[in-house]
């Protein structure tokens, strides 16, 4: 009696020690982690070790048929070709995606709309941005809060947003902001643009308060995750809000901040464009 009590606490001890089954393999795992690595280094302009990463995950993840894992390595090698303007690498990544989702995956079309909204915002053809960041209901979570996203900020540009858009997102923000803070989702640089777009569309309609609270969350969020790029733009808005203001101080002082970091990061283009809209706003 003894021993069949002592076996059976051995199975119970053996059953609350057993591993869990996983959901997926290690190598997803460490694919997806080196994957946001990989668009961290994009994103603060580091093209040449974001390159490499992309070209090396591309292959993890063919390796245990990942699609999504592929399709999100060419996406970023197809942004870097039109960053460096080289347009027929460009098409022949964008080529490859378009075939690879044909062929295995026609429900993630969205891929190649993700990476034409991209090339328009290059262009800053904020038209084209309006028409076509069109929301669906079958998209994932996250790529409709990009879609809303861009479409307000170039509706904002505009002139177009409507209250229902402003709305829309900041419930989506809301929602995603709780996934974050739960660590049930990990995209912090989609949040913080979210805010970063309702701030935008605050000062374009001249409600600075509001605008420069959502510019405060965006900035925060960027500096937190090391989003540096990301927190250079916070810094540009809150000094063209400062400027509206008549708050000339201030404004320089956010613009050199800015300037600063678009420096160290070598954004030239992202610099120029920042000394031109600011001399221009402190001269009127």
């Amino acid at each position: 009696m003894c021993r069949k009590w002592l076996f059976l606490i051995l199975l119970i001890l053996t059953a609350c020690s057993t591993v869990k089954i996983p959901v997926e393999p290690q190598a997803k795992i460490d694919a997806d982690n080196h994957l946001r690595f990989a668009l961290q280094m994009e994103n603060n302009r580091d093209f040449s070790s974001a390159r490499e990463s992309y070209i090396f995950l591309t292959e993890n993840y063919r390796s245990f048929a990942d699609i999504k894992g592929m399709l999100a390595c060419l996406s970023g090698l197809a942004r870097i070709e039109l960053e460096n303007n080289n347009e027929k690498a460009y098409l022949q990544y964008k080529n490859q995606m378009a075939e690879m989702i044909q062929n295995t995956a026609p429900e993630l079309a969205y891929y190649l709309l993700l990476l034409e909204l991209y090339n328009y915002q290059l262009e800053n053809n904020y038209s084209a941005i309006s028409q076509k960041a069109i929301s669906k209901i079958d998209y994932p979570a996250e790529v409709n809060l990009k879609l809303a996203i861009d479409k307000l900020q170039a509706d904002s540009y505009l002139a177009i947003a409507e209250e229902k858009q402003v709305k829309e997102l900041i419930n989506l923000a809301k929602k995603m902001e709780k996934q974050q803070k739960k660590a049930k989702y990990n995209d912090p640089e989609l949040l913080s643009s979210a805010w970063y777009a309702l701030a935008y569309y605050y000062y374009r309609t001249a409600d600075y308060e509001t605008a420069n609270f959502y510019a405060d969350k965006a900035q925060d969020w960027d500096y937190r995750f090391g989003n540096f790029r990301g927190m250079a733009h916070c810094l540009w808005l809150k000094a063209q809000i400062a400027a509206a203001e008549n708050n000339i101080p201030t404004a320089k002082r956010y613009w050199k901040k800015a300037e600063g970091i678009f420096s160290s990061l070598q954004d030239n283009v992202s610099l120029e464009e920042l000394n031109t809209t600011m001399q221009k706003l402190l001269k009127e």
